[in-house]
């Protein structure tokens, strides 16, 4: 054990030597507040795994005394491994969590104070329901009342400020407050006074049509933010929570619970946070809390304003300036080598960034964001960055798809060519043409399981089972539909000869049901079919569904339908197995969810459910990724963060797709700037 515990000393002391100048200046400033503003490719995730490496090295604190905060599961899978290969086994006591995870840990270690043992998430489904409902109620004179068109116009907006105001911490009377301001204060801006005279008006005169159109604007939100406290109230009546309320209540326990808060308060000597810029208002509060015990807090956060991908209103630069100034005492180090990119790729990239005056650098003085090649093998690349227009996206999707088959034939590793772009469906086309050239490619995509044919499948054998418990014999139309599902291995022939054969009955005006001609074994005989079994194994399963639907829960019920019909047998040897397991669990999964949610759930009430979900266009999504051993990644630029390839393409680079959403966002009502200034 102790040789192993030099080892990993040793292998610590040769990382803390490779450091530079200001990476090592950030990992060795252990007490104290550090701001670290971490351009692209300068190392962040090394720094942090490092500084915790080097508290543990350098101090009496325990692996348990360090929280890590960062944004996403991803983040803290990257930072647990790097931490792992840093100091050994030790990196599992470390505490590394997401907000969410953070907050759930703190929930389950005092579930009797939080008092949520029977509270459930709240659907997607159930989230619309309840937000329409709260317009019903509404009276008739109401701002966000609709006597004429789509009563529920206002209804996704809703939904989006509800959420901002949860995660960001607001409520109401600030947003009200910041909204007066907004009204106040619009006389005396640039974009409200004409600079020139016209026919009607002077240089100097107000836009009062302009400013009409805003106060109209801020009146509407201000009616819609007094309809959070109801939307909460319902929420609770309904023992439903979302993600955002596990921070809520951590909050609120935090500040009501002074015992609670003392207990992580100092259990946790050295607090990190990383994705510092994307970090919303509720998230910082509980660093805050943590924080504020100290009068001088080991607090260290490292953050780049030009890389935030969660803004809200400006937000991934008032995270960092909020900072700074509250503890303006604090150390800055700003990391400004880049290991990733040619010098000419980092200075075109910053050309662009520049046009944004919205940064830390013209916030804090001290911050020189100028990135600096440090690679030895891309530093001094000449290859520049291109710029082309096409005259339409057909023209660009071909050329790119040309590009890459050159590519491919000059033995360029298709790994190490990506083509990113800002919404999924702008890879459509260019799919269809990668695969029409033989191009093998990765992609994500969220898929709606409900329209897979699979599932589908699954619900008329359901919703065959529940027409017949309910009136037998009156689901004859679905049990030949049956027929043709391809885990239930009937063959063509012989659905054939019997459709043949009941039709003849029927013109002959015999009485005659394929419920009881598909239990017939002697007339079925008599057909001679290829695959008699099928039949016979079909109708005992169904008849032991219809037998069972009353006496047992619609999960078990499934379950048994997925042994029972062939569908486990079906998938388990199909050549896409794991995507499809993927499926049935997604839906397995789902149904238990709502069986918890009311245990005496039936086929008919899941079967309103998902027909409630199709009209209110809410999916039953999961990721399908679609991966070849070597393949040109097809990524959003979301999704591309901390990503390396040789070649680049960017596609669709035009407003339609890039620009930031405005008060033309039909799914979100305008917000004052006063509340992000």
């Amino acid at each position: 054990m102790i040789d192993n515990r030099q080892r990993y000393h040793d292998k610590f002391l040769k990382i803390l030597d490779q450091l530079n100048v200001r990476q090592r200046e950030a990992v060795e400033q252990i007490e104290g507040t550090v701001l670290v503003v971490a351009g692209p490719g300068t190392g962040k995730t090394h720094i942090l795994s490092a500084r915790i490496g080097h508290i543990l090295q350098q101090t009496d604190a325990n692996a348990h005394n360090i929280l890590c905060l960062t944004y996403t599961e991803s983040g803290v899978h990257a930072m647990r491994e790097r931490l792992l290969s840093f100091i050994g086994p030790e990196a599992h006591k470390v505490h590394i969590y997401t907000f969410h995870s953070f907050c759930n840990k703190v929930i389950q270690e005092n579930l009797d104070l939080f008092g949520t043992r029977d509270a459930e998430p709240i659907s997607d489904l159930e989230k619309v329901e309840l937000i329409r409902e709260i317009i019903d109620e509404l009276p008739n004179d109401h701002l966000l009342k609709r006597l004429k068109g789509d009563p529920y116009l206002y209804e996704r907006q809703l939904s989006t400020l509800f959420n901002n105001m949860k995660t960001e911490h607001w409520t109401a009377e600030h947003i009200i407050t910041c909204i007066e301001e907004y009204l106040e204060d619009l006389p005396s801006r640039k974009a409200f006074i004409y600079q020139r005279n016209g026919k009607t008006f002077k240089k100097g005169d107000l836009k009062s049509h302009k400013i009409h159109d805003e106060e109209e604007r801020m009146r509407r939100l201000a009616a819609a933010v007094r309809l959070y406290q109801p939307f909460l109230k319902k929420m609770q009546q309904r023992k439903r929570y979302d993600f955002g309320d596990m921070i809520q209540w951590v909050l609120t326990a935090f500040k009501e619970q002074e015992f609670l808060l003392r207990r992580y308060q100092e259990q946790y000597l050295y607090i990190l946070a990383d994705e510092f810029q994307d970090t919303n208002g509720a998230q910082n509060q509980i660093l805050k809390y943590l924080a504020d015990y100290w009068e001088q807090p080991n607090v260290f956060v490292v953050g780049d304003d030009d890389q935030s991908i969660y803004e809200f209103q400006g937000a991934r630069v008032k995270n960092i300036t909020d900072f700074h100034e509250e503890y303006n005492d604090a150390k800055l180090v700003v990391l400004n080598e880049n290991y990733r990119s040619s010098q000419l790729i980092l200075d075109s990239a910053s050309k662009l960034i520049n046009e944004n005056k919205i940064r830390l650098v013209n916030r804090i003085n001290e911050v020189d964001k100028s990135l600096l090649a440090s690679s030895d093998k891309v530093a001094n690349s000449v290859i520049l960055p291109q710029i082309v227009a096409y005259p339409n996206s057909v023209h660009e999707e071909t050329d790119i798809a040309n590009q890459i088959k050159k590519l491919k034939k000059g033995r360029v590793s298709l790994n190490e060519i990506a083509v990113i772009y800002a919404k999924h469906k702008q890879a459509n086309q260019l799919i269809k043409l990668l695969e029409s050239k033989d191009i093998p490619y990765h992609t994500k995509r969220k898929i709606n399981i409900l329209d897979l044919p699979i599932i589908q499948n699954v619900l008329t054998i359901l919703n065959y089972i529940q027409k017949e418990v309910e009136r037998p014999y009156s689901g004859e139309r679905q049990l030949y539909e049956l027929l043709y599902i391809d885990f239930l291995n009937f063959l063509p022939e012989d659905i054939a000869k019997m459709s043949i054969y009941i039709s003849d009955k029927i013109n002959r005006r015999d009485n005659i049901l394929w419920r009881n001609f598909l239990k017939d074994k002697r007339t079925l005989r008599t057909l001679k079919l290829k695959n008699s079994k099928s039949v016979y194994q079909l109708m005992n399963s169904l008849e032991l569904l219809i037998r069972d639907y009353q006496n047992i829960p619609l999960s078990v019920l499934l379950e048994k339908l997925i042994n029972r019909s062939g569908l486990l047998h079906f998938v388990s040897s199909h050549d896409d197995k794991l995507w499809l397991i993927q499926v049935i669990s997604t839906f397995t999964d789902f149904v238990d969810r709502e069986s918890s949610k009311k245990p005496s759930l039936n086929i008919r009430d899941l079967m309103n459910i998902i027909e409630r979900m199709k009209a209110n266009r809410i999916i039953l999504g999961i990721q399908k990724t679609m991966f070849s051993k070597e393949g040109v990644q097809l990524i959003t630029a979301h999704s591309s963060k901390g990503l390396e390839f040789q070649h680049v393409f960017m596609i669709g680079c035009s407003a339609d797709f890039w620009q930031p959403t405005n008060y033309a966002n039909r799914n979100q009502f305008p917000m004052p700037d006063t509340l992000t200034l």
